[in-house]
């Protein structure tokens, strides 16, 4: 069956010109196929990719099972330790953004139940904050006794969130959202002067997503609203007030799960997956290790990190 879907302007940089992506994507981890269809469409200016039309805020929701990965703590023993050194790392690189500040406050979207938060906070230092979509997720987070708020940045009410923060993360969650711009804008409001804003996302200017089509982690579909390039990430957070921006490409082993796409797609499989990984995923993290230090280097890795600061107010 073939949907037709005019033209409609960019989620991200608000150009009118669109045309359908080459790949429609599939869901290949939850095998969750959205009600109505959505598409996916490329914009002509800024390069990136999202879906139409925008799903409701409840149809969003339905997108993430209680079993999605995020929500899941036991790792396995070989992405276990990487998480374990990704959060010793952040720990040490926030600590160094602001210097001699304590305690450092962190807001973070999409906090899930907020189990980063122990990890970083192991010694102490931090006060934290965050913002939820999945019901039971912000209630697992406030057990833990973190300040969650349910629902999502764009929608928050901001009384008492203005300038409140010194940093603002946003881990795998700016492809997620509704309305990007408007999450960005949000963080730029709540950012002390000289507040940072840092995260990681998806990038699809990258040899992963050229080797690996539709079936590239990246589209996550249909969990991921929309697929940056490097570029339109820098467009939101310029037009959000921001300076001394950064964007480059990331070491991340995501092009495991693009080569687990392609399997399970070809294969089979699927009845043993489980958190949206199959049995064999850890040795094709092993596998997949060297093109993805190929692609870090070339400057076209699956993954980007960001990060942008608040400007402190002229003299």
């Amino acid at each position: 069956m073939v949907f037709l879907v005019a033209s409609v302007a960019c989620a991200i940089c608000g150009a009118p010109d669109s045309a359908p992506s080459r790949f429609q994507p599939i869901d290949f981890e939850y095998w969750i196929v959205p009600d109505p269809p959505l598409l996916v469409r490329r914009c002509a200016v800024c390069g990136s990719e999202f879906v139409v039309p925008r799903p409701s805020i409840p149809q969003l929701i339905s997108f993430y099972p209680l079993h999605y990965h995020a929500y899941n703590e036991d790792h396995g023993s070989v992405a276990g330790k990487l998480v374990g050194v990704r959060g010793r790392a952040r720990r040490k690189q926030y600590r160094a953004l602001l210097p001699g500040r304590s305690p450092i406050r962190l807001f973070d979207v999409g906090a899930g139940d907020c189990r980063q938060f122990d990890d970083l906070n192991s010694e102490g230092g931090f006060e934290f904050g965050g913002v939820e979509v999945k019901p039971e997720m912000v209630q697992a987070a406030r057990a833990r006794g973190y300040e969650v708020v349910e629902g999502t940045l764009e929608a928050m009410e901001m009384s008492g969130q203005n300038e409140r923060w010194d940093i603002v993360t946003m881990y795998q969650v700016v492809e997620h959202v509704l309305a990007p711009q408007m999450m960005m804008d949000k963080a730029f409001a709540m950012l002390r002067a000289g507040g940072v804003v840092l995260g990681q996302l998806p990038c699809i200017d990258s040899l992963d997503h050229a080797v690996f089509g539709r079936h590239w982690a990246g589209y996550h579909f249909p969990r991921h609203l929309q697929m940056f390039t490097k570029g339109s990430l820098r467009v939101i957070l310029e037009r959000a007030g921001f300076v001394d921006i950064e964007v480059r490409s990331a070491l991340h082993l995501q092009a495991a799960l693009s080569l687990q796409n392609v399997i399970v797609d070809n294969f089979g499989g699927r009845e043993k997956m489980r958190f949206g990984k199959t049995p064999y995923y850890a040795l094709l993290l092993l596998v997949m290790a060297p093109f993805c230090l190929l692609e870090a280097l070339l400057g076209r890795g699956g993954m980007m990190n960001f990060m942008a600061r608040k400007p402190e107010p002229a003299r």
